[in-house]
């Protein structure tokens, strides 16, 4: 029997598309799939590390940036939008010539609106089928847009678990659903974890908090910074990791802190056991992979990144998490309300390679 063939294409908007399709791509192989990974830059870095005998093709990203101020935030996006759309025009007459060459059996985007093809089953990744906008018109009527889209695709696979025990809320459970059919996924995270007990969990914990920064600069870089600088100011250990899979020697060291580019899942999973608390961005994927540590998460969204700061705030609302803006963030306030927090778990379900296979016969590959 012919071996059958994938191309999977993640979103470069946030490192996070890239890490939750590590499990997937996992599965696909273990499902004796052939695969071929389109992308570029930290996102190839990330991929490249976890599947090395994979096939990579050099596809375009958005390259979106971002402002430093959080008001001009949203006319900056504006502003790139002929961007974006030239970069979906391209990436679907990218992956024509890619399928002519390739001859794939199956073609997956997660998050990219041109990454479909007419004659060969497409698949739409998102956890986001409500995209949330300052204003309920401007929601309501991206969301018409993204459900037209979706039309050129096969299925929807949502990254969440089944309403209404969803972790993203109204972004993957809203009142109106697009017209093809939806999988959802259940929690896409690379990262394992044996649970401690808790006397085993404090033992473990030597170091009081671990940064995780990620996203567009120059955001990213100003978060960095604040968990530097006011990391040291503190005197306790710390570490943070910058999100810079592409830099490896890029590295900061001092009395009380480390800063690596970028961490492997394993090593990176390490990391995680050993910090009392956790403090990142909030990322959609960045919680999913934490929930089974079971660590107290305080979340810093991307300012004016509305998906993160509506994530934030359900998480908190949840108890799940406790949120603080970055232009106010002071480590020692949000370590100080973070260990008077009532924390709960939030639910997991792991997504699994028999599942897939399920879809896969629904989808009649």
């Amino acid at each position: 029997m012919e071996q059958k063939s994938v191309c999977i294409a993640p979103l470069d908007w946030g490192l996070g598309h890239a890490t939750r399709c590590i499990t997937l791509i996992r599965a696909l192989e273990s499902l004796q799939y052939k695969i071929y990974i389109a992308t570029e830059g930290k996102h190839e870095a990330i991929l490249k590390e976890a599947f090395p005998t994979a096939t990579f093709l050099k596809l375009k990203g958005y390259r979106i940036w971002y402002t430093k101020q959080r008001a001009l935030l949203i006319p900056g996006i504006i502003l790139q939008i002929p961007k974006i759309i030239s970069a979906v025009f391209g990436e679907y007459k990218w992956l024509k010539k890619a399928a002519n060459k390739y001859h794939f059996d199956l073609v997956i985007s997660d998050n990219r609106f041109g990454v479909f093809h007419q004659k060969i089953k497409s698949v739409f990744i998102t956890h986001q089928l409500e995209l949330q906008t300052p204003f309920s018109w401007s929601t309501r009527l991206n969301q018409l847009i993204t459900y037209g889209i979706l039309k050129n695709y096969a299925a929807c696979w949502v990254a969440d678990m089944q309403p209404p025990h969803n972790l993203s809320g109204v972004l993957a459970n809203p009142k109106y659903k697009p017209s093809i059919p939806i999988w959802y996924m259940n929690c896409l995270s690379r990262l394992h974890v044996d649970q401690p007990t808790s006397e085993e969990q404090e033992k473990l914990e030597t170091n009081e908090f671990l940064g995780i920064v990620s996203g567009p600069e120059p955001q990213r870089t100003l978060l960095e910074n604040i968990f530097w600088e006011q990391g040291n100011d503190m005197g306790a250990p710390f570490v943070v990791v910058a999100g810079l899979p592409d830099n490896k020697d890029y590295h900061k060291k001092s009395k009380t802190g480390n800063l690596y580019p970028h961490l492997n899942g394993k090593s990176l999973a390490e990391e995680i056991k050993q910090a009392k608390y956790i403090i990142c961005r909030g990322g959609y994927t960045t919680l999913m992979e934490l929930i089974p540590f079971n660590k107290k998460l305080i979340l810093v969204p991307t300012p004016g990144q509305t998906e993160q700061e509506y994530l934030a705030q359900y998480w908190q609302d949840k108890n799940w998490a406790i949120t603080f803006s970055q232009n106010e963030f002071n480590l020692k306030t949000a370590i100080g309300k973070a260990s008077q927090f009532s924390y709960q778990t939030p639910p997991f379900i792991e997504f699994s390679a028999d599942a897939l296979a399920l879809e896969l016969k629904r989808l009649s590959l």
